[in-house]
């Protein structure tokens, strides 16, 4: 299997820890792909072209051995769980959807800091002020409902891993940042303290200390992802004789 994904690590990466706690990591390919690229100071796309393999153009995304792809983080980290002999989805009921919805609410406090990230590669004078009015609401009220559940929750699944990754992306981000507009999370662990405490918890666990925010050590050239694409292609075709 490779998996495709950006090796940026100040943010926690679901399908790695995934991808550990089922024991398969080290099973896996990785292949360093960038979307964008700041090269002199500015964002470049379109050195590493996934189209071929994922219509989305997006990572992360899983290709099999006989060249077929999955895509989207959710589906990529329930295939990866699906392997393990201790899932980390849980398999009927109320603590299914339990799970469910924590990763959702995970997952989307990880896209709204994303989105307005991005939004802060834009020249100041062009930034969309009505944006982050939008997006850090919905936040902070996220936020507020971790808080409030945090005394609740026990052992680690997949709604755990959403969370984990959310507020890694967040703490990175926007942690001493008076320059983000409209940022409730510049001090985040004093406004959300029993959030932080299990925060720093769970980033002492050997699934998330294999790779947080440690220096991707390998090639992550235009070239070695080409190839990686071709060698997918090559299994697909393969696959079709």
């Amino acid at each position: 299997m490779r998996l495709f994904y950006s090796p940026f690590h100040d943010f926690v990466h679901k399908v790695l820890v995934v991808a550990f706690e089922a024991g398969i990591l080290r099973d896996i390919e990785m292949v360093p792909t960038f979307p964008f690229r700041n090269l002199d100071g500015k964002w470049v796309q379109g050195q590493y072209d996934v189209s071929p393999l994922n219509p989305l153009g997006k990572v992360p995304f899983l290709a099999l051995d006989d060249g077929s792809t999955l895509y989207s983080s959710q589906v990529v980290v329930e295939y990866l769980d699906s392997l393990s002999a201790r899932p980390l989805f849980p398999e009927r009921g109320r603590i299914r959807f339990d799970a469910l919805r924590r990763l959702a609410l995970g997952d989307a406090i990880f896209e709204f800091a994303v989105q307005m990230s991005m939004e802060g590669w834009r020249d100041p004078k062009n930034r969309r002020r009505d944006l982050y009015e939008w997006l850090w609401p919905k936040i902070e009220r996220a936020l507020d409902q971790l808080e409030h559940e945090t005394a609740t929750w026990t052992g680690f699944d997949i709604g755990h891993v959403g969370t984990l990754q959310g507020v890694s992306y967040l703490d990175a981000w926007a942690s001493d940042r008076a320059d983000i507009i409209g940022n409730p999370c510049e001090h985040w662990r004093q406004r959300w303290p029993a959030l932080a405490d299990w925060f720093g918890e769970s980033l002492l666990r050997p699934s998330v200390q294999s790779h947080y925010r440690v220096p991707y050590a390998g090639d992550t050239s235009p070239e070695q992802h080409a190839a990686a694409i071709k060698a997918v292609l090559r299994d697909r075709d393969n696959s079709n004789d």
